[in-house]
This record gives C-alpha cells, sequence and structure tokens, in this order.
C-alpha cells in the first residue's frame, strides 16, 4: 500500500509541475482590435491613436495635373522643397523661416528639371505655408512658379501646386 501511495504522490507531483502557467497579453499591444479600441492597440483603454496623415505633392505643369511621388523637405539655411516623377524634378526654396503665411518664392536656389534639361531660372513665384508642426516636423502648404531656361522659349509653368503633410 505504501508503494501505491508513493506514485500516486509521484504521478501528482508530476502531473502538478506540468502545468502551464497562464500568460497575460497586453491587450493593447497583441496586434488586434480589441473591444473598445478605436484602432488596433490603441484608442480606449491603451495609449491614443496617431492619426494617419499621407504626405503628398500635386502640381500642374503646363496644364498637365501631376502627383509627384517622390518628395523631400530638409533645412539648409532656408526650406527646401523637392518634387520629382520620372521626367520632371523641381526644387523650390521655402525662405528660412518656416512661419505661416504667404510669400514669393525666392529665385536663388529654385529650378527644375524636364527629361534631363535645365531651367535654373524662375520668375512669377510664390508659396504658401499653411501649417508647419514642429512636434511631428510636417509642413504643409501651396505654391507656384515659371521655370525657364535662358535664351530659349519654353517654360515650365507650375500651377495649383499643393504639398502636405512632407516630413523632415
Amino acid at each position: 500500500m505504501k508503494t501505491v501511495l508513493f506514485y500516486f504522490a509521484a504521478m501528482l507531483a508530476i502531473i502538478s509541475s506540468c502545468k502551464e502557467k497562464e500568460v497575460i497579453i497586453d491587450a493593447c499591444s497583441n496586434g488586434f482590435l480589441d473591444p473598445g479600441e478605436t484602432g488596433i492597440d490603441c484608442g480606449g483603454n491603451c495609449a491614443p491613436c496617431i492619426p494617419y496623415e499621407p504626405s503628398a505633392i500635386y502640381l500642374e505643369c503646363n496644364g498637365v495635373p501631376m502627383s509627384m511621388p517622390i518628395k523631400t523637405l530638409i533645412y539648409d539655411t532656408a526650406w527646401l522643397l523637392t518634387a520629382a516623377n520620372d521626367s520632371l524634378s523641381f526644387q523650390f526654396n521655402l525662405g528660412n523661416s518656416g512661419t505661416i503665411g504667404n510669400f514669393d518664392l525666392p529665385a536663388l536656389g529654385s529650378f527644375a528639371t524636364k527629361n534631363g534639361i535645365f531651367y535654373l531660372n524662375s520668375n512669377n513665384g510664390v508659396y504658401a505655408i499653411s501649417a508647419h508642426n514642429f512636434t511631428t516636423k510636417k509642413m504643409s502648404g501651396f505654391f507656384q512658379a515659371n521655370f525657364y531656361r535662358t535664351g530659349f522659349s519654353d517654360t515650365l509653368k507650375v500651377r495649383n501646386g499643393q504639398f502636405e503633410f512632407i516630413e523632415y
């Protein structure tokens, strides 16, 4: 009888030691939209959701509407906004302040290329900064300008230019 009790106690000890420990998974980091959350792992009882702000640059060049998939904004003594697609590229000098308002586009630092041909001169250029968030490091606004080559009659007329939530 002692042997049976010993084996029973040993089996009980083995079974109880194999019991899985309960793993607690934080609902705010499980990768699922749980009840009460307004986004995956955010909102409700979790940290607030960060709004998605897609960055984009749209413009018309010589009357043709287009978006510019390649875009950057940097500050190097002036705010320089660059935009490009497969045949066009532009750089707009947005001045050195980054403040909200309407301004004349500085000719120095503003230029364009079309199919590898440089349009280094600009005139009739204006821009507006409509939003500048120094916390998220994003800027939005509008622009237009004429780019031309000295000694040639062709001009790139950029109209209805708009940049949204460009991160720097």
